[in-house]
């Protein structure tokens, strides 16, 4: 009866640590995941922010097309207001005139200027987004790194734990032989 009882006892102590390992593997697997998936995420957070300073260099590009066309828009305007000033007979050199043009000119460049600054202002922003995901993306990796190494505890944890299995086991089977 006795050999059967430390039997036993062997069985149970080797099941045990073979279930210990076991999950030590599977907090080294989780770890793994925790690490890769944190890689996975700096990748995607670095493709959004590339998008963002494509939208960021897009935004020059158009507000500074918008701003040229509103130029020669505004050209435009001035010349037909000079046109409408001569027909009527009036001096455009100096006088009323002069001023309503030059009053007209300053209006049409601020708001050329004020198509550039926003232009400026949405590109800020967008290279701002882009500097944002870039570094959610290195808080990603680190985060998925403290995981692992949280998880590599975990696991060094679990088999310790399983030879500490195997001495108690082997121990306690060793004592029932000898009585």
């Amino acid at each position: 009866m006795g050999w059967i009882a430390i039997a036993a006892q062997v069985a149970g102590t080797v099941m045990q640590y073979q279930a210990q390992r076991q999950q030590a593997k599977g907090y080294e697997s989780m770890g793994d995941a925790a690490a890769q998936q944190g890689l996975m995420e700096q990748q995607i957070l670095d493709q959004n922010a590339k998008l963002k300073e494509r939208q960021a260099a897009a935004e020059l590009v158009r507000s500074r097309e918008e701003a040229r066309q509103f130029g020669r828009e505004g050209e435009a305007l001035l010349a037909g207001q000079q046109v409408a000033l001569a027909k009527g007979g009036v001096l455009t050199s100096s006088g009323s005139p002069t001023n309503l043009l030059e009053y007209t000119a300053n209006e049409l460049e601020n708001d050329r200027m004020n198509i550039l600054r926003e232009g400026f202002l949405a590109q800020s922003f967008a290279l701002s987004e882009a500097e944002n995901l870039k570094y959610q993306g290195r808080v990603a990796v680190v985060r998925g790194l403290n995981e692992q190494q949280g998880y590599e505890y975990q696991a060094r944890g679990a088999k310790l734990s399983s030879f500490g299995t195997l001495l108690t086991g082997f121990g306690s089977a060793y004592g029932m032989k000898s009585k």
